[in-house]
């Protein structure tokens, strides 16, 4: 993948998040659902803030994903959530640098652009996740793809027919 289609696809990813976070209300935005352990708000806080550590400790070139915030207030405001995604839209696009990665005792090499494809591909899988929540509050104004991978959605034009 390229780093301008890496680029393109995150800043994609973000705005539908975006576009998504202004379109539920407050209480579709904290609810969870019958059988979940969390709302739309707490998977966002999540992803939100692993890649504010990553764009935040950039300069450090060290990345700990462990040691983060935990805003609560993500998880019940739509107004920081937009806020916050719109800062990593602004903020993400780095030069390529190497970093270290920290976890618990391990200190593992990678690479800014290396993080940058975790980020989206954690951003997919969160996405994902909340997708039925997200059908339930929007039916079908949600876009066709939320929720898949760059990779599955080439499957299923190549191979499924509708």
């Amino acid at each position: 993948m390229e780093n301008s289609s890496l680029q393109n696809d995150i800043t994609s990813h973000l705005d539908e998040l975006i576009q998504l976070v202004a379109k539920l209300k407050d209480e579709q935005y904290i609810h969870v659902p019958t059988g979940h352990t969390a709302s739309i708000g707490r998977h966002l806080r999540h992803t939100v803030e692993i890649f504010l550590r990553l764009v935040d400790y950039y300069d450090d070139g060290q990345i700990n994903y462990e040691d983060r915030a935990r805003n609560l207030a993500l998880e019940e405001d739509r107004a920081l959530a937009i806020y916050q995604l719109n800062y990593l839209k602004a903020h993400f696009n780095k030069p390529d640098k190497p970093l270290e990665l920290l976890n618990n005792q391990l200190v593992i090499k990678t690479s800014y652009h290396r993080e940058l494809l975790y980020q989206l591909e954690h951003i997919i899988h969160h996405n994902a996740i909340i997708r039925p929540a997200v059908e339930a509050f929007l039916k079908d104004a949600i876009h066709e793809n939320f929720g898949y991978a760059p990779s599955t959605i080439k499957y299923q034009a190549k191979h499924v027919s509708g």
